[in-house]
């Protein structure tokens, strides 16, 4: 026991450890997370759409939000509001039910691209300005012979409060089933 902790310790010092590349694992995120809005601000006591867009590196998977087996890692958002604002509707999209060789049954998986649907609100009593809604999302990304650790990137969505005589203007017309053509 003593020798194998006397090893571990040895490896640590190791000027080539946790440098990219080592052992054949990439250190690259395999999960991006980015927030988009529907329009560019709200007004006190209205809400707006706002979606998290999750994307897997080629050649990986994340776990569903509602994993075939209830061992597996979900991938979830966990919302941080603050006073005034709130996450009133949180849509996560279907799995993608695919076999792997690690796996006797088919898992409910994301690949490529995952939008995540949000309703976010402003109280009435909210004052025109900008504050900042901090999301975390957990996740744990796999391919076929290996699964990562656990990972949670956290993002924040920024949320500018309008003045009551400012009209708010859409954005990522397209994310949101809105035409872009005038």
């Amino acid at each position: 026991m003593l020798t194998r902790i006397a090893v571990l310790l040895l490896l640590s010092l190791s000027p080539f450890a946790g440098r990219e590349g080592d052992f054949g694992f990439e250190r690259k995120e395999k999960v991006s997370v980015t927030a988009k809005l529907s329009q560019d601000g709200v007004h006190a006591g209205s809400y707006f759409r706002a979606v998290l867009l999750l994307t897997v590196g080629k050649g990986w998977h994340i776990n569903s939000a509602s994993p075939s087996d209830e061992n597996l890692i979900a991938t979830s958002a966990v919302f941080f509001p603050p006073p005034g604002l709130g996450v009133t509707g949180v849509e996560y999209p279907r799995g993608v039910a695919k076999r792997f060789a690690f796996s006797d049954s088919p898992l409910d998986v994301y690949e490529g691209t995952v939008v995540i649907m949000l309703m976010i609100t402003a109280a009435t009593e909210m004052h025109p300005g900008a504050c900042e809604l901090p999301v975390e999302i957990s996740y744990q990304a796999c391919n076929n012979d290996v699964c990562l650790a656990p990972a949670t990137t956290k993002i924040i969505i920024p949320v500018r409060v309008l003045a009551p005589d400012v009209t708010p203007t859409p954005v990522n017309r397209g994310l949101f089933g809105v035409s872009t053509d005038k």
